[in-house]
Formats: structure tokens, C-alpha cells, sequence
């Protein structure tokens, strides 16, 4: 079914400012502001040289900023890719065609109603692992000093538009600890709006692929539940604020049933806000599908209650008996895998059918 078009209203920017040279042990998110900058420039028709040149008439831009880069919809924000939120990239904010946001603004932003300070390691959108050759990437590390599990930008090798439809960002990270490289990754996310913003024009969605690579020996994941590509849903969305949440797999299994369970998506909707005393709130929600191409394509799922919404390929041991089996995973050294996952932000009322139909025309890519 089509979605409610959504009007287009302004919404204020969340430019990044400059970050602190050094990282900061006492709080590794002091490096992601929360302010704005003012004066923040506006796209153009040429970037520096690791942007591409963007086309007038697109309705999809991209732009440096102090932090990363930013992807703009109509000249509006739709997301940030920011390649240093204390110990590893992230994606936030993530914006709808309304300008609500998509993904929890704490511990980034302001804690908003019905967020709780919980989990600071949930950054709105991010990629990670609880263990990786016995280093936890997953949770926010403890202790002070180089030598905490991170996983570090390296360079952008591209952020341009593609044919005047899509923002495609590419970058080249990391994973560091004790002093040591672990492991490499090439990630290249594309943002776009679904069917080009014709039959559901307010459905936005950001494509992410991300190779792991072996580079400085062999790479051992963990079977744990602590990983891997995830979203922190809006607090209102969540089912534990009673507002009206849902959890939905492509097997059936609704709300706490769908935790753990293999799935080729899951769909997580609600309100988007809690309710002005006045009025009602917008609801909306996200579909995260892992593509039939990628890796363990029919993975387990954590998703919970509280908020978190995470596809896992390599956890087993700590979810209930199901197939297909996954677990432990070891690259060898100059071994490679790649995982290819989709979110499709939606507003309004969806159902299984449009979240099946999402995933086919996905699959088909």
C-alpha cells in the first residue's frame, strides 16, 4: 500500500563543529556536538576534492562537514555520517521527510521524552562486535588510553551523488586495540528515497555494505548476542514506553517472539514522539532487511524492548534454537566477508505486505 505523503517542513540543521584533537578518556562522546554551527555552508555544485561534483537539479546532495558528511534531501537534512563519535563512525542524526527523528538522540543529542540514558555504546546507527580475536568492540570500553577497542576512520575514498538518485559514502576504517590493528573494513553506505520519492515518497532508506577484512592476521568472531549492524529505535517507538510499539518478523513472530530468531527482516513501528497534549503523535518506523547476497543472509536478530534493533550473523549460543545455525566465524588472514543490509524509514501506517514488498524489490538489487 502507499504510504501518507508526508509535507516537507522545515527543521533545524544539525551541523557538526569542530571536534578536539585528542580523544577524551573521561567522556568519549565529547567529540560529537549537539549544538549546531552557525553559518554552516551550504551545498553546492562543487565539493573538495574527496566529494563528487553534485548536480543542481537532484533532489539528493552531500556535503563535507566538520565532523563527516552530510546528506540533504531538498536542501534539508536527511542523515550525517560521522566518522568519530568517541570511539567509532555513526550515522546521526536520521532524519524523515518531516523532520522527525528516526533513531534515539541520546547520547548524542538531548535526551528526548521517553528516551533513557541506557547502553550509551547505542549510537543511533553504527556497525561493531562484541568480540573480535577477544576484543570488545560492542560495549563502550572501560579504562583510559589508546589502547581501548575502537575502530577508526580512515579515509573517505568516495561521498558523491550516483546518477542524480543516490548518495553513495564510502570509507576505509580500523578495528584498533591494545595498541594493534585487528582488523580492516571497507563500508559504503547509499542513501536514497524509495522509488525515488514517487509511489512512497516520504520512505527514505540507507543501504549499507560493509567488507571485513583479515589484513593484519586472522580474525576470529565471536558467537555472541552483541552485535553487529544496529539501530537504537526513538524512545516513543519503543515497546517498553507502552506507547503503542511493535515488532514484526517475515515469519509472523510479533514483539518479544521475533528476539533472536532468524529472520530476512524484521520491521520495528510506533510513534515517533510521545503525543502533544493536544494532538496525537506521527507514527512511522524502520525495516531492517540483510540482503540474499550477504553473508549468513538469513541472520538472528536482536531486537528488544528496550529500543535496540541489531541484525547478528555470528551470535547462536545466547538466542533460542533455531536454523539456520550460525556462531563462531574465523577469517583467515587475507580472508574477506561482506554483509549488505537495507533500513527503509518509513512514516504513517505500513503492514507486512509493504515491508515484503520493500525487502523483494531490495533483494532484486
Amino acid at each position: 500500500m502507499a504510504l501518507n505523503r508526508a509535507v516537507l517542513i522545515g527543521l533545524l540543521l544539525l551541523p557538526g563543529v569542530a571536534a578536539p584533537a585528542g580523544e577524551s578518556d573521561a567522556d568519549p562522546l565529547a567529540e560529537l556536538p549537539v549544538a549546531a554551527a552557525p553559518g554552516q555552508p551550504k551545498s553546492c555544485c562543487t565539493l573538495p576534492s574527496r566529494f563528487g561534483a553534485i548536480p543542481v537539479a537532484t533532489r539528493l546532495s552531500v556535503e563535507p562537514s566538520d565532523v563527516g558528511a552530510r546528506v540533504l534531501v531538498d536542501g534539508e537534512l536527511f542523515a550525517e555520517y560521522v566518522t568519530k563519535a568517541g570511539r567509532q563512525p555513526i550515522v546521526w542524526p536520521i532524519r524523515n521527510a518531516s523532520g522527525q527523528e528516526m533513531t534515539r538522540s541520546w547520547p548524542m543529542g538531548p535526551k528526548l521524552a521517553a528516551e533513557e540514558e541506557d547502553h550509551p555504546h547505542h549510537q543511533s546507527l553504527w556497525f561493531s562486535h562484541g568480540g573480535v580475536n577477544g576484543h570488545d568492540f560492542w560495549h563502550q570500553a572501560k579504562g583510559t588510553g589508546e589502547g581501548r577497542p575502537r575502530i577508526v576512520h580512515k579515509e573517505f575514498v568516495r561521498s558523491q551523488i550516483d546518477a542524480g538518485d543516490t548518495v553513495v559514502v564510502e570509507t576505509t576504517n580500523d578495528w584498533t586495540a591494545a595498541g594493534e590493528n585487528v582488523l580492516a573494513d571497507t563500508r559504503t553506505l547509499v542513501f536514497g528515497l524509495l522509488n525515488g520519492g514517487g509511489d512512497s515518497p516520504s520512505a527514505r532508506y540507507i543501504d549499507f555494505t560493509i567488507t571485513l577484512k583479515a589484513e593484519y592476521g586472522p580474525a576470529t568472531f565471536a558467537d555472541t548476542k552483541e552485535g553487529s549492524f544496529a539501530v537504537r529505535v526513538p524512545g516513543a517507538m519503543k515497546l517498553d514506553a507502552g506507547l503503542g510499539g511493535q515488532i514484526l518478523n517475515d515469519r509472523g513472530q510479533a514483539d518479544a517472539e521475533a528476539w533472536g530468531h532468524a529472520a530476512s527482516w524484521v520491521a520495528y513501528s510506533g510513534p515517533l514522539a510521545v503525543a502533544p497534549e493536544d494532538g496525537e503523535a506521527a507514527r512511522g518506523g524502520l525495516v531492517m532487511m540483510s540482503h540474499p547476497e550477504s553473508f549468513r543472509p538469513r541472520c538472528r536478530w536482536h531486537v528488544r524492548g528496550y529500543g535496540l534493533f541489531a541484525a547478528n550473523p555470528f551470535g547462536e549460543s545466547d538466542f533460542p534454537a533455531d536454523r539456520p545455525r550460525q556462531g563462531t566465524y574465523i577469517l583467515e588472514t587475507g580472508e574477506s566477508l561482506t554483509l549488505r543490509y537495507r533500513v527503509v524509514f518509513f512514516e504513517g501506517p505500513a503492514l507486512s505486505a509493504d515491508f515484503a514488498g520493500w525487502y523483494e524489490q531490495f533483494a532484486l538489487n
